[in-house]
This record gives C-alpha cells, sequence and structure tokens, in this order.
C-alpha cells in the first residue's frame, strides 16, 4: 500500500504541473494584455486544469488514501491530504467546467477593458479613484463613482448564473452552496470563522462608530454640505474599504518624485531578502487592456514569480507593491526541497498575513526616515498620524470585510435575491454609509473579488490577525522588522521555509507557540481610543483603557 501510494503521488504530481504551468502562463498573459485571443487561451488552459482535478477515479484514490490513514510519516499524509481537498474542491462535470470557464472568461474580459465614462470620458480605475480620492467637488466626486460601478450592470447577469452554477456543483457533492464547499476545503470551519467574525463586529462596533463621527465631520467641512448629506462617494474610496486622506497630511505629497520601486528594493534589502529578480519578470505600470488591480504569481514553484501591478508614486501604490512582493517573497523562500505540491504556503491568508504586514511598513517610523527620507522634524508628528491611520485603516477594513463575507455567504444561499438591496443593506449596517437616494442598481457586482476570486475576502481579515500575532513576535524578539536582517532571517526559517507541509492553524501555532488568537489584532484596534481621547495633547496625561474583554477564540483548521 505504501509503494501504491507514493507511485500515486509521484502520478498525480508529474501530470499537474504542466497543466497548472501552462494555467498559470496563460493566466498572466491575459491580465497584461486584456486580449480575447490570451483570454480564450487562459478560458482553455483552466478548463484543462479543472478536468484534472475533477476526474472521479483520482478523487475517489485520493479520497481513499487519505481516509484509511497508512500515510508512512506527517509529509505524506499532508501530500495526499493535498491531494484530496484540490479534488474535491473541484468535482463537476464537464457540462459545469465549460460553463464556469466561459462565464469566467466573459466577466474577466469585461473587467480587464473596462473604462468607466464620466462626462463622455473614458477614465482608468487609477483615474477615477484619484477623483474619487483627491476632489473637493461633490457632483465630480459622484460622477467619478458612479462611473466605478457602471462595470456592475454589464456583468451582474452573469455573476449570478456563475454563482448558481458553482452552487449545483457543490450541492451534487452534498454542501449547502458553493460558500460551505470552498470554506469546508480550503481548511476552515464556517461556524468557528462566525463566531471570531461576530466578535470582531462587536468589539470594533462602538470604536468604528466613533471614529466615523469624526470622520463624517472632516468631510461635512472638505465638501461643505450637512454630515447628514455625505453618501458613499464622499469617503475616498470606491468601497470605503481604506482610510480617506486625512486634513491633517496629505501623504501622498511625501512621496512625490520618489521611485516607488526604489523605495521597496531598499525595504527588502534592509530585511536580506532580494526581490529584484521578482521585479524584472513583473509588470509593473498601466496601460490599456491590462488588469487594473495588482496581484503576485507563483507560475512554476521552481522560482518564476512575478507580480502585476499599476504603479503611481503615491503612497497607495508604494504600499501595493510592497504588499505583492510579501506575497512573492514568501513564495521565493519556500524551501525548494519541498515535493512540489507542497511549495505554497499553508493558506491564502498565510501569504496575506506577510503581504499585510510589508504593505503597513509604510507607517513605521525607520522606515519613514531611513527609507523614504521624511525631515526629521516631521517625523515625530508623522509617525503619530500614520499610527491613527493605520488604527483607523484596521477598523475600516474590518468591517469592510464583514460587508464582503456576509454578502457572498447570502447571495450563494440565493443568487436570485435582491441582491442589491441586500448589499446596500449590509452596507448601512456594518459600514454605516446611507445609500444613494433612489438607487437600485447591481454595484455589488462592481466588485471584482465576487466573481473572479470567490469566498476569498475573509482570508485578508485573518490575515490581519495573523499578521497581527507575527508582529508580537518579531517586536519581541527583534525590536521591528524595518532595517533588521535577523528579523527577515527569521521570517525565512520560521514562516517561509516550511511551505504547505503543516495545516496553516498548526503552522501559527508553530511559529508563534499559540492557535490563531485575534486579541493582539483587537488590542491594537481598542489604542486607537487612546488616540481620540489624546490626539490634542500630546504631551497631556496618560491614557487607560481597558482591554481585558478582548475575545479570545480560535479558528483550527478542519482535519
Amino acid at each position: 500500500m505504501a509503494l501504491k501510494l507514493t507511485d500515486f503521488i509521484r502520478n498525480t504530481t508529474e501530470a499537474l504541473k504542466p497543466l497548472h504551468v501552462a494555467y498559470t502562463q496563460a493566466m498572466w498573459e491575459a491580465a497584461i494584455s486584456g486580449t480575447k485571443e490570451a483570454n480564450e487561451i487562459e478560458k482553455s488552459a483552466q478548463a484543462e486544469l479543472m478536468r484534472f482535478w475533477a476526474d472521479e477515479a483520482r478523487y475517489e484514490q485520493a479520497k481513499g488514501f487519505h481516509e484509511d490513514g497508512t500515510a508512512s510519516d506527517e509529509r505524506t499524509a499532508r501530500l495526499i491530504k493535498r491531494i484530496y481537498l484540490a479534488a474535491a474542491k473541484a468535482q463537476q462535470d464537464e457540462v459545469s467546467i465549460g460553463k464556469i470557464t466561459q462565464l469566467e472568461a466573459e466577466i474577466r474580459d469585461q473587467y480587464y477593458n473596462f473604462r468607466g465614462q464620466v462626462d463622455g470620458a473614458a477614465l482608468s480605475d487609477n483615474e477615477l479613484d484619484d477623483i474619487i480620492q483627491k476632489s473637493r467637488d461633490g457632483e465630480r466626486v459622484q460622477k467619478a463613482w458612479e462611473a466605478s460601478k457602471q462595470i456592475g450592470l454589464l456583468v451582474a447577469d452573469q455573476v449570478r448564473e456563475l454563482s448558481s452554477v458553482r452552487n449545483a456543483a457543490a450541492q451534487a457533492q452534498g454542501y449547502r452552496d458553493h460558500f460551505e464547499r470552498s470554506l469546508t476545503l480550503s481548511e476552515i470551519d464556517e461556524g468557528e470563522l462566525f463566531t471570531i467574525f461576530d466578535e470582531l463586529e462587536q468589539v470594533t462596533r462602538e470604536h468604528f462608530t466613533n471614529y466615523k463621527d469624526e470622520l463624517d465631520e472632516q468631510l461635512a467641512r472638505k465638501f461643505n454640505i450637512g454630515a447628514q448629506e455625505l453618501r458613499p462617494w464622499h469617503y475616498g474610496d470606491r468601497f470605503f474599504q481604506s482610510v480617506p486622506d486625512s486634513e491633517e497630511l496629505d501623504m501622498d505629497n511625501l512621496f512625490a518624485g520618489k521611485d516607488p520601486v526604489d523605495l521597496v528594493v531598499k525595504t527588502y534589502d534592509g530585511m536580506g531578502l532580494e526581490v529584484r529578480d521578482i521585479i524584472l519578470r513583473s509588470d509593473l505600470y498601466p496601460r490599456d487592456g491590462k488588469n487594473q488591480h495588482a496581484f503576485c504569481l507563483d507560475l512554476d514553484r521552481e522560482g518564476d514569480i512575478r507580480t502585476l501591478n499599476n504603479i503611481e508614486p503615491n503612497l497607495r501604490w508604494t504600499k501595493t507593491l510592497l504588499h505583492e512582493l510579501g506575497h512573492a517573497a514568501y513564495d521565493k523562500y519556500l524551501d525548494r526541497e519541498l515535493p512540489w505540491i507542497l511549495r505554497t504556503p499553508p493558506h491564502t491568508l498565510s501569504t496575506e498575513a506577510i503581504a499585510i504586514m510589508m504593505g503597513g511598513l509604510t507607517s513605521d517610523e525607520i522606515w519613514l526616515r531611513d527609507v523614504l527620507q521624511v525631515p526629521g522634524s516631521l517625523v515625530d508628528d508623522l509617525v503619530q498620524i500614520s499610527k491613527r491611520r493605520d488604527r483607523a485603516a484596521g477598523l475600516i477594513f474590518t468591517r469592510w470585510v464583514l460587508v464582503m463575507t456576509n454578502f457572498e455567504r447570502i447571495m450563494y444561499a440565493d443568487p436570485d435575491a435582491d441582491l442589491d438591496t441586500i448589499w446596500w443593506d449590509l452596507v448601512e449596517k456594518y459600514q454605516l454609509i446611507t445609500r444613494p437616494d433612489g438607487r437600485h442598481a447591481p454595484d455589488w457586482a462592481a466588485k471584482y473579488h465576487i466573481p473572479l476570486a470567490p469566498v476569498n475576502y475573509q482570508n485578508y481579515e485573518l490575515g490581519m490577525l495573523v499578521k497581527a500575532q507575527f508582529e508580537t513576535e518579531l517586536a519581541r524578539e527583534f525590536g521591528g522588522i524595518v532595517g533588521v536582517e535577523s528579523a527577515g532571517h527569521w521570517l525565512v526559517e520560521t514562516v517561509f521555509r516550511s511551505g504547505n507541509l503543516e495545516d496553516w492553524s498548526k503552522h501559527i501555532e508553530t511559529v508563534t507557540g499559540e492557535k490563531l488568537n485575534p486579541r493582539y489584532f483587537v488590542e491594537s484596534i481598542a489604542l486607537l481610543i487612546i488616540f481620540w481621547v489624546c490626539q490634542r495633547s500630546w504631551s497631556g496625561p496618560a491614557c487607560v483603557i481597558d482591554i481585558s474583554g478582548s475575545p479570545t477564540s480560535t479558528v483550527g483548521g478542519s482535519t
């Protein structure tokens, strides 16, 4: 039996590798070109990979090996479990594969080539974002925001159909819907996930409400309107998932004339992590037809790692490049002696934790002084402003993830429901934003992740929790990571090298000595109230907050 299992793993790996590489290469070409030809090639490569994993005989064999428990060691047991989970997630018939790949290709083509129309001009996402973030002209900001939602009208029907097809495949396996199947086969327990999310909602509610009341006052002054007149377009972001510009400081002024690539290379150099080779393979700058988002892709698990970005010299794109290269560094420094199937991070949330940590370095005091080279007289004030913004960002993003995760759960429960209304119900509940008067449109479908990175948004929030836990360990051991080569070495040896040898929950415990614990993240968010109380008198009396009631639940990978 041991030999048969070994042969099965070897044969599966050898057959999978060329299909995987063909798909990732096709994905890359479609993303950087946006042509229909490249999109069709990606669709075909995706279908071939899906057929491989959907093979019922392979699935049954993997399931048998996984369940009989005869693997001779933990590495082999992990290998067969990863094969089993991948095959289980892909079980569907040929008709479903054809429908899914066709619908995803059609939707992808729309997203890649979409440019919002404002007063007859076609504007890129960067151009729309710049108006929404910077302009004080409320009418122009509203037009840009509405233009960013035009894509929703183009793809909404296809997204609903895609959700139904995914559901049918999941239900044929006995799952409630695609949402439940995706979580379960990604080693996340749905009940435990929503227990943590419910606790996060409760513990952030008062802090977020207080922060948003203050923010609304600032935005009302910016647009010269009453706070009750504020609508979604006034919040500096298409979805209010990040912090609007501050009255205190225009951070982008600090990045003007500075090359984000130079800043990022200097950052990673300081940690002893080499990323120049990744940058040389990457596609960094915007152009027509190109995917307007950002991502990292390990094409072959042999070292061909690339990032796609749409860089401009500002804070947002510097953070984004730092973030994507966090993913890339994780992939690069995996142990290449690992079995090919295990040459990945333990989970999406694991690599998100590192990427989020790296993106957040733009608020670090040492980074501001030594990398961005902010004049010394400004650093102290800037650190205080940046830390307040970081904590606000944690609140804002947590509330946004609650919108996304709950929406996807509802959408897959009933793709034919009144999703337009449900979307704004959730936005009002979690983000406290008043929906546009009389608007009834599929604004939810303007979010790229819903059709093309489905049931994934919870991983960003879980990644934030892991990041806070890792940062606590790094602070204890090294005092931080900027310019600290020993901290970079710790990340490589303790976090990156082991790849997917353990499930994500066990990996966190191996790295930090305890399972995922939201307490570290909650503490960082709770400290925001100190800044609300003290921000007008930094030299005043000490401010104290009781955080003893922080939740201590853990989420563990299902076994």
